[in-house]
């Protein structure tokens, strides 16, 4: 297949752990689709830092890539947020993520008094937050904005923990409200995603992901070549008949290898 758009996921894929630490071939990987003008951008549910400290991170670790060619759901939410008038939030999630809003001029309060509750991973989550987020959408019916709508994530010492997605579905399920997700797939975040690779057709773009349901299963129905690699937080056994990816790969070298065989 000749590839001519990439939609590349990150954790997992590019690095091996929240300190954005690389895989081996992954700079070179990025350099190769330099050189063979296959246009890409990194598609990331990571709710732990601002775009601009992730591009920093992965520049500083060698992997070479501008703002433009990221979206996190952090370019996504704040725009609804706006046009909703959500202006007092409550926040599960990294330091770095609460101060994103706040520089985005959102009030980030520790308190029942908000009108949304807004969650990312956070693995200082914990009884107090749980109460407060749940007694805000129950009681002051505060709306439940999750980042992304993964199911599992996996932590830096290889051990798996409930997504951001599961979280949200927690709250969902015990207020009896439903739930919003600004994360890949998400009507917001696949229009902005897709606007970049606005003259390629889908039949020419591919993704390349670890996650098997968020992303290759979506992505999949809309028409994309689908390319799950192994390096992540699913494996092989994973896969089932519901739904099999087009390719199966165990490294980015063997992507290297299939992109340059097409191209």
């Amino acid at each position: 297949m000749k590839v001519k758009g990439l939609i590349i996921d990150l954790d997992g894929v590019l690095t091996k752990d929240k300190a954005l630490t690389p895989f081996e071939d992954a700079p070179r990987f990025i350099e190769f689709l330099k050189e063979k003008n296959i246009k890409f951008k990194i598609a990331t549910n990571n709710s732990l830092y601002s775009p601009s400290q992730l591009v920093e991170g992965l520049r500083k670790n060698g992997i070479d890539i501008s703002l433009n060619q990221l979206i996190t759901p952090l370019v996504v939410i704040p725009d609804y947020l706006n046009k909703r008038n959500l202006r007092n939030l409550f926040v599960i999630g990294s330091k770095e993520l609460k101060n994103f809003f706040k520089q985005s001029g959102f009030n980030v309060k520790n308190s029942l008094d908000v009108d949304a509750v807004v969650i990312g991973q956070d693995k200082d989550f914990n009884f107090e937050k749980m109460k407060i987020a749940t007694t805000s959408i129950k009681e002051n019916n505060a709306e439940i904005l999750a980042l992304n709508k993964n199911l599992i994530t996996k932590d830096d010492d290889g051990l798996l923990f409930p997504g951001v997605g599961s979280i949200a579905n927690m709250f969902a399920y015990a207020t009896k409200k439903n739930f919003i997700h600004f994360g890949k797939n998400s009507k917001e975040y696949n229009k902005k995603l897709l606007e970049y690779f606005e003259n390629i057709p889908l039949n020419k773009m591919a993704i390349l992901s670890d996650d098997l349901f968020t992303d290759l299963k979506p992505f999949k129905e809309l028409g994309l070549f689908t390319i799950f690699i192994t390096t992540g937080k699913y494996k092989k056994e994973d896969i089932t008949e519901e739904f099999r990816p087009d390719l199966v790969v165990n490294s980015l070298t063997e992507v290297i290898k299939m992109l340059d065989g097409g191209n």
